[in-house]
């Protein structure tokens, strides 16, 4: 398990890449990645701000909240605060699972 809370960009690509690297006893890797989004087409950022206190166990809470419900050998949720441009990735969460 793994939820991170982050300042600064990532690489969905590569954190799924080293998500899944070396995982055979999983069927299935599955993704969500989100992006900030300019509906107005006049966003110059998102800031999105948090309470670390809170935010981490929240974040965590879900994440036990899914393993209860389904088989999931490992999950990794990332999320990042501060100031995001259109385009940008805000959060990505990914699980793997014996079965499709």
């Amino acid at each position: 398990m793994a939820c991170r809370l982050l300042d600064s960009p990532f690489d969905p690509s590569g954190e799924l890449a080293t998500f899944a690297q070396g995982r055979t006893d999983v069927g299935a890797v599955v993704s969500f990645t989100g992006i900030t989004r300019d509906d107005s087409g006049d966003l110059l950022y998102l800031e999105i701000e948090h309470y670390p206190a809170m935010t981490l166990p929240a974040l965590e809470a879900i994440e036990a909240r899914a393993r209860a419900r389904w088989d999931l050998k490992e999950v990794l949720i990332l999320h990042r605060h501060g100031q995001m441009k259109p385009g940008e990735v805000i959060m990505m969460v990914a699980t793997a699972s014996p079965h499709r």
